[in-house]
């Protein structure tokens, strides 16, 4: 018999998977590019946008600011006009008319508003003359020394403050300002100054300035040629600009999305460009931040012959503003549309192998899946699991059944599935609800009480699905129940502790072993600043003051090592760098085996307290009342004040005033009006003095002022003038009432005077018993023949 050879069964090639899906690089590479070029179109697009709407920008802000010069320049006429039409303007006259302007409430940046007097050398003398002759007996010109024309300012308001400082200056003397002022009287027009430090300015925030002028000519009426111009020219109204008050009064917030720089050309624009204002630049020199951008734009303001260059450039914060939004979504969605073409491409290769896979693997795995799910089913402990039909009688049951509700298997097939509720329930139609539900939605879920064979209750979570045919016909319904009657407990009280946790005022914060935050409650938020999400994860060492040594810790964590718990006063930090003292608590969680789980802390905000000790320091001192410092703390920064004058060699005053018919105005509209009135009048005391001088309210209508660092006595006696006129002022009541009074100052001087505080303030009070003779509504100082 011939030898037989089975045959060899054929391999089937293998497949190369990796060439399998080299399809899938076609649609990416096209993404690829796709991005590249929609990404420089966009950014054209951005940029020329961003460039209008920049441009735009900026020409926004230049008539804001051409509009606010405008302004000034009517303000500028107008006063020319008020001094043309008299034939003499008082002092007085001039500061009614300034202060119907309310300058200082609608037109910030204008320093004020003036008259120059044009004064030749033979009038010098007597133009001194008179004007001491109004109650300023300091007053001279400066700087002093002969000239060929002399100039005078001789009104100005605000007349208060660092405008005092310009009173009797000479511009014409000085080459920038004088400049302007010849142009001014040549053109009979509104002329601008070049840059110029102005005479109001101290040794801090110093800044640029410019002053504006318009003549007022002999006569009122504008001469027709320069020669007599010049003749008949009398005086200067003008009124001083700071530079960066004015720019940031007009532009406000936009300056923080863009830099502007301002640059003065002269008056025919050929000079060379100087810097007026930068507003990003505190020393004067121009600068360009790291947040500049190259959007800059300049525009031209010429101001009547004078010809200024604004430089607007964007910064990070306008480019953020107006950043082309759509940019992302384009090219999100150029991307999305890519990835999907992968998607789908690899999705088409692999569906085939898949398919396959999943068919070889159906039949075994259902075989399996029927015999795990019938063991499963028996086996729950857990859960009660049981077959209904369409009528809701039991037809299977499981050993979880029977330990959750006690019923045996043979017990309870047969029986209609309402045996499980409570009577209530099934009065209300609460299990035909169930089945019913289940059958519309096709499911139906709840948690609610169940009743088990002895009677007993049991809180329960139940779950009813409803079995179809493949044709949706009902074919019973599959109930699953679970004992869920701890849990509900513990809920409960964990529903409790939350409550608890989340109003107590005071702050709570858990960590871990480590010290590092899990959870903190509202009240910890409100105290610390911090959010939850701040702190989540973080050591409570964000909280620490550096008030505390390293042994007060160590001391801390020996205690709760030792002790499981801690507490003691502690300073902590807020969020906003504000330092505060509270009582904090440590408790530590331990597990059943003793070891720490985790940390609580409770701690009160003591602020309160010791802002109430502050309030009661604070009324020790000052007047119930005015809240003006009282007798105590007048006598103590006064003493001060005689340290620092007699180590500086200094001038101080004292300022002793009584207030005059007050008490006619107290007779008359009762004591709550005499309250109110007295706390107008403090007001206005407040007023006319600096940041250094101090107010005090001695008692009635007894006040007295402390004036430091004072050039000559003539200072106390301007501050003295001033507050005389204003307390003639009517003041408004409430209930529309008026009170007219007024008042009488008495002063007395350091070191002339006396050395000591009780000293100055008697010799002040005889001073004001001086002005009292003399007919009340003046002021007097001290001298040795009062006493």
């Amino acid at each position: 018999m011939p030898d037989t050879v089975a045959p060899v069964p054929r391999a089937e090639p293998p497949q190369v998977v990796g060439y399998r899906h080299l399809p899938t690089l076609i649609p990416l590479v096209i993404t690829v590019l796709a991005l590249f070029f929609v990404d420089r179109s966009l950014d054209q697009q951005e940029q020329a946008s961003l460039n209008r709407q920049f441009q735009a920008h900026s020409a926004r802000l230049h008539d804001r600011l051409r509009e606010r010069i405008s302004t000034y320049d009517e303000i500028l006429r107008g006063a020319a006009g008020f001094v043309a039409a008299s034939e003499h303007v008082s002092r007085s006259e001039w500061r009614d008319y300034v202060s119907a302007l309310a300058l200082d409430e609608g037109y910030v940046g204008i320093q004020g508003l003036g008259y120059s007097q044009l004064i030749r050398p033979e009038q010098l003398n007597q133009h001194i003359q008179s004007v001491r002759a109004e109650g300023y007996p300091e007053y001279s010109v400066t700087p002093v020394g002969e000239r060929p024309v002399y100039s005078a300012i001789v009104y100005l308001e605000p007349f208060y403050g660092r405008n005092l400082r310009a009173f009797g200056f000479d511009m014409y003397a000085e080459p920038v300002r004088r400049a302007a002022m010849e142009r001014a009287t040549l053109t009979a027009d509104i002329a601008y100054s070049g840059k110029v430090r102005l005479v109001q300015e101290t040794d801090s925030d110093v800044q640029p300035g410019v002053l504006a002028y318009l003549p007022v000519y002999q006569g009122g009426r504008k001469p027709a040629t320069e020669a007599m111009r010049r003749q008949n020219v009398v005086g200067w109204v003008y009124a001083p600009f700071r530079l960066k008050d004015l720019i940031t009064a007009v532009l406000q917030t936009e300056l923080n999305v863009s830099q502007v720089q301002l640059y003065d050309l002269g008056p025919d624009g050929a000079a060379p460009p100087e810097l007026l204002f930068d507003s990003l630049s505190s020393n004067g020199d121009p600068i360009t931040p790291a947040s500049a951008t190259n959007l800059v734009h300049d525009l031209p303001m010429v101001l009547h012959g004078r010809q200024w260059r604004l430089r607007y450039r964007a910064l990070d914060e306008f480019v953020a503003l107006n950043r082309y939004e759509q940019r992302w979504l384009i090219m999100g969605g150029v991307g999305t549309i890519g990835f999907l073409l992968c998607v789908l491409t690899w999705s088409w290769i692999n569906t085939r192998e898949r398919a396959r896979r999943m068919a070889d693997t159906l039949g075994t795995a259902l075989a399996e899946g029927e015999e795990r799910f019938r063991l499963m089913v028996g086996s729950l402990q857990d859960y009660a699991v049981m077959m209904l039909d369409e009528q809701g009688i039991v037809m299977t049951w499981n050993a979880g059944g029977q330990r959750i509700q006690g019923w045996e298997a043979d017990e309870i097939i047969g029986r209609h599935f309402s045996c499980f509720y409570p009577d209530e329930d099934i009065r209300a139609g609460a299990p035909a609800q169930a089945l019913a539900t289940a059958l519309v939605n096709g499911r139906y879920r709840e948690e609610g009480w169940r009743v088990r064979k002895d009677g007993s209750r049991f809180r329960a979570s139940v779950l009813i699905t409803a079995m179809r045919d493949q044709t949706g016909g009902i074919k019973g319904f599959a109930k699953v129940t679970r004992d869920i009657t701890e849990r509900h407990k513990q809920e409960e009280r964990l529903r409790l502790a939350a409550t608890v946790f989340r109003s107590t005022q005071e702050g709570v914060a858990i960590t871990d072993p480590d010290g590092n935050v899990m959870t903190v409650n509202p009240a910890f938020e409100r105290i610390t600043e911090y959010t939850e999400r701040d702190v989540l994860g973080q050591n409570l060492r964000i909280l620490a003051s550096g008030r505390h040594d390293r042994a007060y810790f160590q001391t801390m964590w020996r205690d709760l090592l030792s002790r499981g718990h801690w507490q003691n006063e502690i300073w902590n930090r807020r969020k906003g760098g504000e330092v505060y003292p509270g009582w904090l608590t440590i408790s530590a969680v331990r597990n059943d085996l003793g070891e720490t789980t985790n940390y609580v802390g409770v701690f009160t905000d003591i602020t309160r307290i010791q802002h109430a000790e502050t309030q009661l320091e604070h009324l020790a001192h000052h007047d119930a009342l005015t809240d003006l410092p009282n007798r105590l703390l007048l006598h103590s920064r006064l003493e001060h004040t005689l340290e620092r004058a007699h180590r500086g060699q200094t001038i101080c005053a004292v300022l002793f005033l009584d207030l005059d018919r007050f008490k006619s105005v107290n007779d008359e509209l009762g004591h709550q009006a005499g309250d109110e009135l007295l706390k107008a009048a403090s007001r206005r005391l407040r007023l006319h003095l600096r940041e250094n001088d101090t107010v005090a309210r001695l008692g009635g209508d007894e006040f007295v002022i402390v004036l430091e660092d004072l050039a000559s006595a003539e200072g106390a006696a301007v501050v003295a003038r001033a507050i005389i006129e204003r307390m003639q002022q009517t003041f408004h009541l409430p209930g529309g009432r008026e009170a007219h009074i007024g008042c009488s100052v008495g002063i007395s001087l350091f070191p002339d005077d006396g050395h000591d505080a009780d000293t100055l303030i008697q010799h002040a009070d005889v001073a004001l018993y001086k002005a009292k003779e003399a007919g009340r509504g003046t002021f007097r100082f001290h001298s040795p023949r009062s006493d």
